[in-house]
């Protein structure tokens, strides 16, 4: 067997033979391949950035929570969280050996195991989730999965309790690579000391020091600094919010531990802290990232643009021994197994909660106060879920009906993202002709076809560099182009039109489409494998007439645009905002601002009233009927013989106007302000049907 069976390759299904950790899916059929290991899963520890995001995407309700770690595995054949692109570890007994799985642990059937391996590389099927633990962030399993000649794994200890070990073991990388970077002497700052990885990096860089040079913790809130009291080798606990930089410059941080440390150690588990830890370091020493949540390359990037020299090191996740070194920290330490059982997050799970929903409520509040206008309950959810993904780096696709605001909520993404410092590059997919698409996207090299600059051309996808790339109207490109547009996001990298080699470019991809996608692909026109790309974090827009409850506060905020734009003083009638709150409004926000601006500029009275709307519904109706024949020689209208043919016209028109947007003759009746009767008998002169239009 070579080393790439061993490593499952094989099991690779987008792409197909492809390494496991970064491919799309993996087969998940139990059933033994050469050299595979069978086990019977019990526990899973879920990567507590990928747990939080859960938790977060699905407002910590358990049955959705449940749910959305199925739907992932289902997805693809594997617990790895795609907003994340972080798994965990698991639990479990051995069922079924290989006769060529290469037996480096001595293992027999039955043994329980913990895997070292992560779950974003682990064939998986669940058949049940019996339970959610919100303080430790496991799940309690009925299910199996597949392990590897060259998966690492080590036989459960008897002289500790399981969670205990699964919780140690899945930050064993830290406190194992902290141990190997103090020097005895050093000055240590470990920030997030009160959490899992944070307290076992504390121990072992106690157990590095030996009493020499000195250990200071940094915790988020004073609860968190009791729980280090009994530790007796901290220095100083100080209780500071690391991600709150005009604080911490102004802090007592700054001023007594400012360029002070030989190593720091970041165990946060959010992006947000990385200058804290860059500030409190001397010229010349040590950053540790020991988690996935901070941003590496963020860290590297401000660390040149202060002038230090540092060593900065991003997460490890596996060292050799890492296992032992943690078991054996525990044994050294028991003290230390308070903060690993029961474990809380930040320590607690519910301060947590509370503290995440406090933040995003803050958030929905600033953005609608710098215009972004909504009042329904639909909207505000969407806005909640954009900026729940737009602290993470994946790719998002908004769905919506043309003038639903996509490009407005990419903004907002973009602008709460670690990358609103980079370009934001937005592409109209539907606006550029199929061929040029790869020029306008990807660039050209000098000469390479006819017409093409002398100097060549940089394209749109390299102008976002490190920034975000909008593409709207995604659902428009050819077929063709898609195995290229899948190619760019897979690898990472552009070839230019008339060059060889290929460019690396990080972007984050955020697309938009009004089409149905999963309908396009099963029609064959677009193609599954970028579908799913780009289907990681989907986001609904629900058209206006599903949220008319943000019709009044858009009207109004668009005739206050108008005023000061055209210099008006005007206002609209109550009667004029009832009536527009229960059209249907097709066009959505596009059309209701088109509306209001018809409406301001067309009406002399400073007030617009429901027969100046009325007249802007009738004009862009006749405008709507119009289109399809602009093309082709126009009818000359009739003209009418009598007043009261006049008037029978206008009578017509106005009811088939209300038709279009109201189903019923009691709607159609207290809109108009007649009698049903009336109305029933209406449409039957003029032979319409209610709801016609």
């Amino acid at each position: 067997m070579n080393r790439f069976e061993a490593m499952g390759i094989g099991r690779s299904l987008e792409p197909v033979n492809f390494i496991l950790q970064p491919a799309w899916k993996i087969d998940n059929d139990m059933r033994l391949r050469p050299g595979e290991l069978l086990i019977d899963v019990k526990i899973i520890n879920i990567n507590l950035t990928s747990f939080n995001e859960i938790g977060e995407e699905t407002e910590f309700d358990e049955v959705l929570f449940r749910r959305r770690i199925l739907e992932i595995i289902d997805q693809r054949g594997k617990l790895h969280n795609p907003i994340t692109g972080t798994g965990g570890m698991l639990y479990g007994r051995v069922l079924k050996m290989d006769p060529q799985y290469e037996n480096h642990y001595g293992l027999q059937v039955g043994d329980e195991i913990i895997s070292l391996t992560s779950l974003s590389v682990t064939p998986m099927r669940l058949d049940r989730i019996l339970s959610v633990d919100f303080q430790n962030a496991h799940l309690t399993v009925e299910g199996q999965c597949i392990l590897f000649s060259d998966s690492p794994l080590i036989k459960m200890p008897s002289d500790l309790p399981n969670k205990t070990v699964i919780s140690a073991l899945d930050e064993a990388g830290a406190p194992t690579k902290a141990y190997s970077l103090i020097q005895p002497g050093d000055k240590v700052l470990v920030i997030g000391a009160s959490g899992k990885s944070g307290a076992l990096v504390a121990y072992a860089a106690h157990k590095k020091l030996q009493g020499s040079g000195s250990i200071v913790a940094l915790v988020l809130q004073p609860s968190h600094r009791e729980r280090l009291r009994d530790c007796s080798f901290f220095d100083d606990i100080l209780v500071l919010d690391a991600a709150n930089i005009p604080q911490v410059c102004a802090s007592v941080l700054q001023d007594k531990y400012a360029d002070y440390f030989d190593v720091v150690i970041n165990c946060v588990n959010k992006p947000g802290t990385e200058l804290s830890a860059l500030s409190s370091a001397r010229q010349g020493g040590t950053v540790f990232f020991a988690t996935l949540g901070s941003d590496y390359k963020l860290a590297a990037l401000t660390a040149e643009s202060m002038g230090k020299e540092l060593s900065i090191v991003p997460y490890t996740g596996f060292m050799r021994n890492h296992a032992a070194f943690t078991l054996a920290l525990l044994r050294e330490f028991p003290e230390a197994q308070k903060f690993l059982s029961p474990y809380s997050t930040y320590p607690s799970f519910e301060d947590h909660v509370r503290a995440y929903n406090s933040t995003l409520a803050q958030k929905c509040d600033e953005i609608r106060s710098s215009g972004y206008i909504f009042n329904s309950p639909l909207s505000q959810a969407t806005l909640r879920q954009a900026l729940k993904v737009a602290r993470y780096n994946s790719t998002v696709l908004i769905y919506g009906e043309s003038g639903t605001g996509k490009e407005v909520l990419a903004t907002i993404i973009h602008q709460n993202s670690e990358r609103k410092s980079f370009p934001m590059v937005k592409i109209n997919c539907a606006a550029i002709p199929e061929t040029l698409l790869e020029s306008e996207l990807f660039g050209y090299e000098k000469g390479s076809f006819t017409g093409a600059s002398t100097k060549g051309k940089t394209g749109l996808w390299e102008t976002a560099q490190n920034g975000t790339l909008f593409l709207d109207e995604v659902g428009e490109l050819p077929l063709a182009f898609q195995a290229k547009l899948l190619r760019a996001i897979q690898e990472k990298e552009i070839t230019r039109v008339g060059g060889t080699v290929p460019v690396k470019v990080d972007v984050r991809i955020i697309a938009a489409t009004n089409r149905n996608l999963e309908d396009m692909v099963h029609q064959h026109l677009f193609r599954e494998d970028l579908y799913y790309r780009l289907n990681v974090f989907p986001v609904l827009i629900d058209p206006l007439r599903k949220r008319q409850e943000d019709i009044i506060p858009l009207t109004n905020f668009f005739i206050q645009k108008y005023n000061q734009e055209f210099g008006l003083h005007k206002s609209i009638s109550p009667a004029a905002l009832n009536l527009l709150s229960v059209q249907p409004l097709q066009g959505n926000v596009r059309e209701l601002q088109n509306i209001i601006q018809h409406a301001m500029i067309n009406t002399t009275f400073d007030e617009i009233k429901s027969s100046d709307i009325l007249h802007t519904f009738t004009c862009v109706s006749r405008r709507t009927a119009a289109a399809p024949h602009t093309g082709g020689a126009q009818q000359q209208p009739r003209r009418p013989t009598s007043l009261k043919q006049m008037l029978e016209e206008k009578e017509r028109e106005i009811l088939l106007d209300y038709s279009r947007y109201y189903r019923t003759t009691q709607q159609l009746a207290d809109a108009l302000h007649t009698s049903q009767p009336t109305i029933v008998r209406k449409l039957q002169k003029y032979r319409i049907r209610s709801g016609e239009g």
